[in-house]
């Protein structure tokens, strides 16, 4: 049997995707985009939603509209994906890392705090909390620590569609929110895509502007027949925005969203089932909860209840035809990190012990019952095959 890491769902036909004003001509952003930037504002509880073409360009405007100046430096966890850290430094700013928690991937709001107490120059201007795998961090903890120090709070949830923290349904905030639309997310917009949400109007009319060339109005707006061809360019901006095309395919998965996160609960409660029971293995997702996104399903081995290492243990997992991954490869041990900031592998002891244990099992709407019981059999096999 082979189960890929991560399956699509897509219409049997194509043809369902395409909206009236698409097939009149019109692919690049316009009214289709619109309408799924309102679908994604009812489904945030947010008052303002822009469509772009990565989670990474959400969260590079978001921080362009700040102002942020060179040096000025923001707190990011090291166990993330890059694009986290990197739109920072597009702005010249200093990324300050922090460790995961204990047997947690989200950040240490402990170790965030310490930081905090020793920025008596108030050199840190924001932070980029990331809710992995759709677990939220504790965010009435984290504005709590905004409102403290005068920060502001850039969310990646790139993993995080459907999940709620312990104040809402995160997108519903004052500061921004980013997503991701990517092929291998809970809905994609075709491969690429992403979202900033946020009430404030101001900043929201700023993202807007940045996200295409900082101009005063849009394609749509400048070319319909009865359109005004006057446009300005006030500031420096970005070509970042989501198509006609791309938001058409994102509003035929928005129809299905909650049966799909309805169906990874589903699987993830099955793989917890099939697999708390083996010694040297910890199920990340313990605890599944509506709340939670589930974007990944991630499994941690015990390495000492092994014969064979974690890199062996996924070979023979794909060698049975399981596509798996690994979330992640922290920032700090990364060459361009390492050299640039000088960090060790050791620098953040937490995150390297995840990185080095885990492993991400397929976790899709689209698995069928057959092959989630062939992957839990798979692993049953061969920990009874390599345990120590």
């Amino acid at each position: 049997m082979i189960i890929p890491f991560h399956r699509p769902i897509i219409p049997t036909s194509l043809d369902e995707l395409h909206e009236d004003s698409i097939r009149d001509g019109w692919i690049t952003t316009g009214p289709i985009t619109k309408r799924f930037e309102s679908k994604l504002e009812k489904i945030f509880e947010s008052d303002n939603v822009i469509a772009v073409n990565s989670c990474t360009a959400a969260l590079h405007i978001a921080l362009a509209s700040k102002n942020f100046k060179p040096n000025d430096k923001f707190i990011v966890p090291t166990h993330t994906f890059v694009a986290s850290v990197e739109v920072g430094e597009y702005l010249g700013m200093h990324p300050i890392l922090i460790d995961s928690q204990k047997n947690e991937f989200n950040i240490d709001l402990n170790q965030v705090e310490d930081v905090l107490k020793k920025d008596k120059d108030n050199e840190i201007k924001a932070i980029i909390p990331v809710h992995f795998a759709g677990k939220t961090v504790q965010m009435d903890l984290i504005f709590d620590l905004a409102n403290k120090y005068n920060l502001f709070v850039l969310e990646d949830a790139a993993h995080a569609f459907e999940s709620k923290s312990k104040i809402g349904k995160v997108g519903n905030t004052n500061h921004a929110a980013a997503f991701s639309f990517y092929a291998n997310k809970n809905i994609t917009t075709g491969g690429e895509g992403g979202a900033i949400s946020t009430n404030d109007s101001f900043l929201a009319n700023k993202m807007r502007k940045l996200s295409l060339h900082g101009m005063s109005k849009d394609g749509y707006k400048r070319f319909q027949s009865n359109g005004k061809w006057v446009y300005d360019v006030s500031e420096l901006g970005y070509k970042y925005n989501m198509t006609d095309i791309s938001a058409s395919f994102g509003l035929w998965q928005l129809r299905h969203f909650n049966n799909w996160h309805f169906r990874r609960i589903e699987i993830s409660n099955k793989y917890n089932t099939e697999l708390n029971g083996i010694e040297g293995v910890i199920c990340s997702t313990n605890k599944v909860s509506t709340d939670n996104a589930l974007h990944l399903y991630i499994i941690r081995i015990i390495p000492d209840l092994w014969k064979i290492s974690r890199n062996e243990l996924i070979n023979k997992i794909n060698q049975k035809g399981i596509g798996t991954s690994v979330h992640y490869i922290p920032i700090h041990m990364h060459s361009y990190y390492k050299k640039k900031y000088g960090f060790k592998p050791d620098s953040f002891p937490q995150s390297k012990a995840l990185s080095e244990t885990i492993i991400s099992l397929p976790l899709y709407a689209a698995l069928k019952d057959k092959e989630v019981n062939y992957v839990t059999n798979t692993i049953l096999d061969l920990w009874e095959e390599y345990k120590a």
